[in-house]
């Protein structure tokens, strides 16, 4: 599925948040739990957070549910052993977040989905030494057949997973207990599968 914003100009360099985008959105699709974190960047979150030649203004996080409840996850080579998050992908300057929504679904896993509900946006202001730089995640939750998700960009990504909703906690606990230099990304990737779990665990719209 494609779908051209009314609203996308290529030659703009859009804003991380357009609250007349995001209206639009929540007409479209619910109205999202908004939710803004301070947080402690470190090494790792300033390598890419603080990029002066960023491609991205923000992020889709995409919540693929099949007929039977399960929620598609992810790992990359560069992952920890057995750590799983929800599917994301930027959001370029020029992209509306619609757009972008379904470029990352199409190049991430080859599924046909349709929108379920605008879930959530989620603004972060990290902090380094003094330095702060902003992102945000829109999360949407989607359905799909989930016949057999097909990754397209090579090495993006190396495993596919399904829970359901009711473990979703299991997962953000994993990412926000990594120790090391990921330490810091687990903590603010557990942020977004906090809300997905929060919102579909126990539902019983989300289960059928």
């Amino acid at each position: 599925m494609t779908w051209t914003s009314p609203y996308r100009d290529i030659g703009t360099r859009r804003p991380m948040v357009a609250e007349e985008e995001v209206q639009d959105l929540a007409v479209r699709h619910g109205e999202p739990i908004r939710r803004s974190y301070l947080l402690q960047a470190d090494e790792y979150i300033r390598r890419y957070r603080w990029r002066t030649d960023s491609d991205r203004r923000a992020e889709v996080v995409f919540v693929i549910q099949d007929p039977a409840g399960h929620i598609l996850l992810h790992a990359k080579a560069h992952y920890p052993a057995r750590i799983y998050r929800v599917l994301s992908g930027g959001v370029a300057w020029h992209e509306s977040i619609e757009e972008a929504l379904w470029r990352e679904v199409a190049e991430e896993t080859s599924l046909t989905c349709t929108i379920e509900r605008f879930l959530g946006l989620l603004t972060y202001e990290f902090h380094y030494r003094g330095e702060a730089a902003r992102f945000a995640s829109y999360i949407f939750h989607l359905r799909s057949d989930f016949s057999e998700p097909v990754c397209v960009r090579d090495n993006e990504i190396s495993a596919f997973y399904s829970v359901l909703p009711s473990q979703l906690l299991d997962v953000s606990n994993d990412l926000r207990n990594l120790i090391g230099d990921r330490r810091g990304w687990g903590q603010w990737r557990a942020l977004a599968v906090d809300l997905v779990h929060e919102q579909l665990a126990g539902s019983v719209h989300a289960q059928k």
